[in-house]
């Protein structure tokens, strides 16, 4: 970490942001961990909805993949909220740094960034499959089908990891520490026994001391730090008023690789990634997406009421009357099933619309934020973004465990297939209310089982027939 001379560094963020870290920290743990709950319960819904066989569609395809990268975020986060948030002030300091956590805490820095890449880039999938399907119609089911749908997905799901998993992996490092304790169980020192590390910290201290010497006035070299604060928890120079050491602790901490220490444009090339790659581009073209699937709403709608308002034509220029009993002829049944289809895509499209937005709150600040990381350097990450990340964690946590509401409340399809799944039928008695939307989807069920039976018994029959040939055959 920065010591000394603190005044040649620019100052990014003020007191504000130190007194909002530590307040939101201490129920950081607590929030994530309810919100990791409710979030594993809702996906796990979503996902047992989405894959029913009335749900099939290119659509849902790809939310049932969202959900099942949401969910595996989800559950990975619970143990690392409960280590390093609710346990944190309970566990003695070797157990909170062992060496297995440590390998953990590899595992869920790339764990996590692989899944919530998958994530944004699955979004985007979907904000371009649902932009064709209301822009380009005729061609919906050419370049849409479920069969593109499947090998997009699971590309989506390969490239990433093969793409992220690697960069993050080369640039860290499992460390190895002797933290020496006071009696109150505060470290007083942290020595590294990691040889790189021992050798990089002395290539600091050659370097600080050689740019005091020539120009006595110019700023101290900044020890790089990117992924744990508190391993920079040591100091050059002893304190002025040393507490005894009471005991010394082997203590284990994700740090830099040597590679990424002495290579800082590798480190600015991750930051990059991170930020332009997996964040902005995404963003960007979500919201450019976004934009035009909300002008092609207000487009189909200015359409339908045009052809609603549009006045009936004369059946014949005597003024008789076509329809029976005197009535005004209606208009042909054929536009009004076409008009109750827009208004259902029209429906689809504004929940997934709220999943798009929802997707660009939480993750343009970050993106944003990364990039002025690789731009301003260490100094910015130690004084905001860190400040910051407990904050962007939960934003995204909520993101990826908000969409059963939107499917809820904006899907009538999702709430039937849900009700019809989960509803205890006690409940038609006193409350009656779904009894239609109940019995379309019983009805939609049941036309599909036939053409299923129907499938079955086809093969049957063919297995019966051949078993009789091959029978004849042996008799012969």
């Amino acid at each position: 970490m920065a010591s000394g001379n603190n005044e040649t560094e620019p100052l990014y963020c003020g007191s504000g942001m130190d007194n909002f870290h530590t307040s939101y920290k201490n129920m950081h743990g607590y929030v994530s961990l309810v919100v990791c709950i409710l979030g594993t319960i809702a996906n796990t819904l979503n996902i047992i909805v989405l894959t029913r066989r009335e749900m099939r569609s290119p659509t849902n395809a790809i939310l049932t993949g969202l959900a099942v990268a949401d969910l595996a975020v989800m559950l990975e986060y619970i143990p690392y909220t409960i280590h390093d948030y609710i346990l944190t002030d309970s566990l003695p300091r070797e157990e909170k740094l062992s060496y297995s956590w440590a390998c953990f805490i590899k595992f869920h820095s790339i764990f996590a960034q692989v899944l919530h890449t998958i994530s944004i880039w699955l979004t985007v999938t979907l904000a371009v499959w649902r932009y064709i399907a209301v822009g380009y119609p005729q061609k919906n089911r050419v370049w849409c089908g479920m069969r593109t749908t499947i090998i997009t997905i699971t590309t989506a799901y390969v490239v990433c990891v093969l793409v992220v998993s690697p960069s993050l992996y080369l640039i860290t490092a499992i460390t190895e520490y002797v933290d020496q304790l006071d009696m109150n169980g505060k470290v007083i020192n942290s020595i590294p026994m990691t040889q790189y590390v021992i050798d990089y910290r002395n290539e600091l201290l050659s370097a600080r001391a050689a740019a005091l010497n020539a120009t006595p006035t110019s700023a101290p070299l900044n020890e790089t730090v990117w992924l744990n604060v508190s391993s920079l928890a040591t100091t050059t120079s002893a304190p002025p008023t040393p507490s005894p050491v009471v005991r010394n602790v082997t203590v284990y901490r994700l740090y830099h690789s040597d590679l990424a220490l002495h290579n800082a444009s590798l480190q600015n090339a991750t930051f990059l990634i991170y930020s332009v790659v997996i964040k902005l581009i995404p963003c960007i073209a979500l919201t450019i997406l976004s934009v035009r699937l909300i002008l092609a709403l207000l487009e189909a709608k200015r359409r339908r009421k045009k052809l609603t308002s549009k006045p009936a034509t004369p059946a014949a220029s005597n003024g008789t009357k076509s329809a029976a009993n005197g009535k005004a002829a209606d208009r042909p049944r054929k536009n009004s099933k076409t008009l109750e289809k827009e208004k259902q895509t029209d429906r689809t499209t504004r929940m997934l619309l709220a999943v798009l937005l929802l997707f660009l709150i939480t993750e343009f600040p970050q993106g944003i934020m990364g990039l002025l990381n690789a731009v301003l350097g260490d100094v910015f990450y130690l004084q905001c973004y860190l400040r910051l990340s407990d904050l962007m964690d939960i934003l995204a946590l909520i993101n990826s465990s908000i969409n059963f509401i939107l499917y809820c409340s904006m899907s009538k399809q999702f709430r039937t297939t849900f009700t019809l799944l989960f509803r205890p039928k006690f409940l038609d008695k006193w409350l009656p209310v779904a009894q239609d939307e109940m019995a379309a989807a019983r009805a939609e069920r049941s036309a599909v089982a036939p053409v299923l039976e129907k499938g079955r018994q086809q093969q049957q029959v063919v297995m019966a027939s051949t078993t009789t040939n091959i029978t004849q055959v042996t008799n012969l």
